[in-house]
């Protein structure tokens, strides 16, 4: 009976134990980088990033930190309010900033904020990377890169990045665990390339959504290249170069984004991407300059206007037209140049003042 009891006991105990041992694991632990707030204090977001326990929020005071920063846990990064300031900014540390990356081109990157190969998401918010126009030489520039690591980038402000190898406001590269990457509300401005999205493999690795962005003047404002599915919606873009949405060897959709100015509105070859209900203004050469051998996707419902040489050129298969459709051209000289054939059934052309449409070549 003793030793029954004794049994009885132990059981209870031990359980106890064990669920006071495990018990932290379920709080969220939050560290201050700077003094707006009472709680665990540093000085500089790497050093938070690095206390131990690993923190799972980090909060940044309002202020100027001159660091790169790694980040190697799951985390949210995040600037915060005190008193009438929210602005959070990276800068290049003394010095100037140093190689700590490579891109997966293989060329060596300069990155301020650096995610990599992190198992679960990682966020960042209300933050500001200010590039102040660092060239490292040999290498690229990027102001936050993404690799083979989910998460959200949210009310987060890239500007002045760029170098003589590169500048990239935003990198998002994909990888084995085909991570999905939101980056919405944010700004680029200034930046070479606004926002890279890329992988490395024959099929896609890495979900990528853009939306309710601004890019302004930058080169290419938006570039999603091989390897990628991307959902472009919503953004606003202003483009100081040569193409507002540039995409290659990927799909997806791009909607309801307004692109004004540049020499192409956007860009597509080699992808399939639907391109619907886009406002494309002051375009010097194309509106949608669809480089692709076959149309895959539909690209229907676009508004192009004062576009300087062709609002949609395709010189594709004829057998695609099918696809494109339903485009709306106002106030320029050539609506559609296409390959014999196309009909112009279902578009719209108001002071198209010298063809609707005309042959390819």
């Amino acid at each position: 009976m003793l030793r029954t009891g004794y049994k009885f006991m132990f059981v209870p105990l031990f359980s106890a134990t064990l669920f006071v041992l495990a018990a932290p694991e379920l709080h969220a632990t939050t560290v201050i980088v700077g003094t707006c707030k009472v709680g665990t204090r540093f000085s500089k977001i790497q050093d938070a990033l690095n206390s131990t326990p690993k923190p799972t929020i980090v909060e940044v005071c309002p202020g100027t930190y001159p660091e790169q920063v790694t980040i190697s846990g799951t985390v949210t990064l995040e600037g915060i309010v005190s008193g009438n300031s929210s602005v959070a900014t990276l800068v290049p540390p003394p010095g100037g900033l140093v190689t700590n990356a490579t891109l997966l081109n293989g060329d060596p990157a300069a990155v301020q904020i650096l995610v990599e190969d992190v198992s679960n998401p990682v966020n960042l918010t209300n933050l500001v990377v200010n590039g102040s126009d660092a060239d490292v030489g040999s290498a690229a520039v990027v102001g936050i890169l993404y690799r083979n690591t989910a998460g959200t980038i949210n009310h987060v402000v890239t500007f002045n990045v760029s170098g003589g190898a590169g500048g990239y406001g935003i990198y998002l590269g994909g990888g084995t665990q085909n991570p999905k990457v939101t980056v919405e509300n944010s700004t680029f401005d200034h930046d070479e390339t606004g926002l890279w999205v890329q992988s490395n493999s024959t099929s896609s690795a890495l979900t990528a959504i853009i939306e309710n962005n601004l890019a302004s003047s930058c080169a290419t404002c938006i570039e999603v290249a091989s390897g990628a599915t991307a959902t472009i919606s919503n953004n606003t873009i202003n483009v100081n170069g040569v193409i507002g949405i540039a995409l290659a060897g990927s799909t997806g959709t791009v909607t309801g984004n307004t692109i004004v100015g540049g020499q192409d509105g956007i860009e597509e070859g080699d992808a399939g991407f639907t391109i619907k209900s886009n406002k494309i203004y002051g375009a010097s050469q194309f509106g949608i300059n669809l480089d692709i051998a076959v149309l895959t996707a539909d690209v229907t419902g676009n508004t192009l206007s004062r576009i300087g040489t062709i609002g949609i050129a395709f010189c594709g298969s004829s057998g695609t037209f099918n696809k494109l459709h339903s485009n709306t051209f106002e106030d320029m000289n050539i609506g559609y140049s296409v390959p014999f054939g196309f009909i112009t059934t279902g578009s719209t052309f108001i002071g198209v003042t010298t063809d609707a449409m005309i042959p390819c070549g």
